[in-house]
C-alpha cells in the first residue's frame, strides 16, 4: 500500500514540476524565442529604464548606429501617452502642407523638425508577430530619409527597430 501511495505522490510531484516549467516558459514560448542578450542585459525581471536598454540595444545589436536620445525619448512618450512625440507627423498630413515621396521636410516651412510617424504598417513580410503595427522614422534629419524606423504596435507594447528598412527587426524590450 505504502508503495503505491508513493507512486501516486511521484506522479504528482512529476505533473507540478511540469506545469510549474510550462507556466514559467509560456511567456518565452509565445514570443517565439528565446530572451534576447539585451532583454537579459535589460534585467526583464522587472522594467528597466528606456536609457539602458536603448544602450545595450544600440550597443549589442545596432552597432551604434541610432540617436539613442531621440529613441529613448520616443519610448517613454509612448508609455506615457501611446502617441509619438509631437513632432511626428503623418503622411497624409505632411502631404497637406505640400510634401510629397523624394521632397524634404527641411523644403517646407511648416515642416522643419518634423518626421514621418504613426502611418500603418503592414508588414506583408511577416517579419513581426501578426497584429496591428504602426511605424516612426529614427534619426531623420530633414533630407533624404534614412533605412531606420521605429515599428510599434497599437497598443505601444511591442517595439522593434529596424536599421536595414525592414529587413530586420531588433526587438526593444519594454522600459520606463
Amino acid at each position: 500500500m505504502q508503495g503505491i501511495i508513493l507512486q501516486i505522490q511521484d506522479k504528482v510531484m512529476k505533473r507540478l514540476l511540469l506545469g510549474f516549467l510550462l507556466s514559467i516558459s509560456m511567456p518565452v514560448m509565445a514570443m517565439g524565442k528565446a530572451p534576447t542578450e539585451v532583454e537579459k542585459s535589460a534585467g526583464q525581471l522587472g522594467v528597466v529604464a528606456c536609457e539602458g536598454v536603448v544602450q545595450a540595444l544600440n550597443r549589442n545589436q545596432l552597432s551604434g548606429q541610432i540617436n539613442e536620445t531621440q529613441l529613448i525619448e520616443v519610448l517613454q512618450t509612448l508609455n506615457a501617452s501611446q502617441k509619438l512625440p509631437a513632432y511626428f507627423i503623418m503622411k497624409q498630413h505632411a502631404r497637406e502642407h505640400g510634401w510629397r515621396p523624394g521632397r524634404y521636410f527641411s523644403d517646407i516651412p511648416s515642416l522643419k523638425g518634423k518626421s514621418l510617424g504613426g502611418d500603418h504598417f503592414g508588414n506583408y513580410e511577416r517579419r513581426l508577430p501578426k497584429g496591428s503595427w504602426k511605424e516612426a522614422d529614427l534619426d531623420y534629419r530633414g533630407k533624404k530619409r534614412n533605412a531606420k524606423r521605429l515599428v510599434f504596435s497599437a497598443d505601444g507594447q511591442q517595439r522593434y527597430v529596424t536599421v536595414d528598412h525592414y529587413e530586420t527587426f531588433h526587438r526593444v524590450p519594454l522600459c520606463q
